[in-house]
């Protein structure tokens, strides 16, 4: 009995298990979708989706005419937007902040409007008596507050000589100064600790990992597809120049596709881009790994830590 009992217990620990593995099986491998669309002419205008099966996620958001308009929607239904689309049960339930507050406070305002339109007629001439005795006793409260006040200063005034009051400013204004130079000096020795840190092998070591970690990020967000348009042009050709370098390294594999026009004869930018792609989270999550057991950079954002807070 006891060993059937065990058993079953067993089997319904493996399924769930089974079912956990796959659920995040499924989380981790699925890819998060992504397109998007935008025309730069005299006023800029886009579209932007973003779909992931597992939990039928599904976000898109548009810029036409000067307005932005946004929906999210979650297996199946609509929990937030700012068109006039009806939100599901769990926008309401999960995404929606303080409506429920506010048919408390509507409720209450209800009652509260009920109970004085029934009361207004009988205590009106009551409650005017209260206020305006209530306004004559705080004007008589305020007036002998401020003529103690007066007297008040008036009397530290005679207790105070002038060569007091100069001793003070002249101890406030040496206290002042001793302040700044401590905190120059500790501002100095953190730049001088700060350099030793930025000029060691192990920083050195930091920046080519982190410059690793950048390169893996934009091979997990770049678009698979990319098209399109761009002229551009900045004020100064060098800076042109400089920004044309820097596309050429990054969009080598769209050539033939996304077409990039210099000029270096004005500062301008017009164009129109289109491209789709996906992400997936295991990339993302094994990334995230390499950055935690990073020993560098833990000794190095520990040393950093340390000193900025001494």
């Amino acid at each position: 009995m006891i060993l059937s009992i065990l058993k079953v217990i067993g089997i319904v620990l493996l399924i769930i298990l089974t079912l956990i593995i796959f659920i995040l099986l499924l989380v981790l491998f699925s890819p998060i979708r992504y397109q998007f669309s935008g025309r730069l002419e005299d006023e800029p205008e886009g579209d932007i989706s973003v779909k992931w099966a597992p939990v039928l996620l599904r976000i898109t958001v548009t810029y036409h005419n000067k307005q932005l308009e946004y929906v999210i929607r979650l297996i199946g239904g609509v929990v937030m937007t700012n068109t006039p689309a009806k939100i599901s049960w769990i926008g309401r339930k999960f995404f929606s902040f303080g409506e429920s507050e506010k048919e408390v406070d509507e409720d209450t305002e209800h009652v509260e409007e009920k109970s004085l339109s029934d009361s207004e007629k009988s205590f009106q001439d009551v409650s005017s008596e209260k206020e305006s005795l209530k306004e004559e006793i705080e004007r008589q409260t305020a007036k002998k507050a401020e003529n103690t006040r007066k007297i008040s200063r008036k009397r530290r005034r005679k207790k105070t000589s002038f060569v007091n009051r100069i001793q003070k400013k002249i101890r406030n204004l040496q206290r002042k100064i001793r302040e700044i130079i401590h905190t120059l000096k500790n501002m100095n020795q953190k730049r001088e600790a700060l350099s030793r840190v930025y000029h060691s092998k192990r920083f050195q070591q930091v920046k080519v990992d982190l410059k690793k970690y950048a390169g893996e990020i934009f091979r997990i967000l770049k678009p698979d597809r990319l098209e399109g348009n761009v002229r551009f042009g900045l004020e100064d050709p060098a800076n042109t120049g400089y920004i044309l370098g820097i596309l050429a390294m990054l969009l080598p594999v769209y050539q033939g596709f996304l077409t990039i026009e210099p000029d270096f004869t004005q500062q301008i930018l017009k164009g129109c881009l289109q491209g789709k792609g996906k992400i997936r989270l295991i990339f993302v999550v094994k990334l995230v790994i390499k950055v935690i057991l990073n020993k560098n950079l833990i000794k190095v954002t520990k040393k950093v830590q340390t000193i900025l807070e001494a």
